[in-house]
């Protein structure tokens, strides 16, 4: 399913996920101002309930991979939606710590701070694409 936009685009749902800080309501609000229908989950808890009640194009998480508990929802949320394409917001710079994040179920991992146009350009991108599982 497609939302469409104040300007008539039309983008698959997006949610945003946090559990360790507030960045998910300020990522929503700034894809919301570009055009994407963004839903916002704080806990991992409503992030899976959230997966699992409604279909997404994407899901945007902020990681810190240095909890094994952040490691674990992610490979989660990859089982419970594996059409799903999900970008992980991460400040890991260490190439062996990135290798882990695209293991456990990202299929796209940007490295904080990021532009919020690279964020959009890889969910348009994505959203061009089928998902093939």
């Amino acid at each position: 399913m497609r939302d469409i936009n104040a300007s008539g685009q039309s983008y698959p749902p997006t949610l945003v996920v946090d559990a360790n800080g507030k960045a998910a309501t300020q990522l929503a609000d700034q894809l919301s101002r570009s055009g994407f229908s963004a839903d916002v989950a704080t806990d991992w808890s409503t992030a899976h309930a959230a997966a699992r009640a409604r279909h997404y194009g994407s899901l945007v998480m902020v990681v810190d991979p240095s909890l094994p508990v952040d490691l674990e929802c992610l490979a989660r949320l990859r089982g419970t939606s594996p059409r799903t394409w999900i970008i992980v917001v991460s400040a890991a710079t260490q190439p062996k710590v990135q290798r882990e994040v695209l293991h456990c179920g990202a299929d796209s991992l940007l490295t904080a701070p990021f532009s919020m146009q690279e964020l959009t350009s890889r969910l348009l991108a994505f959203s061009r694409r089928p998902r093939l599982r």
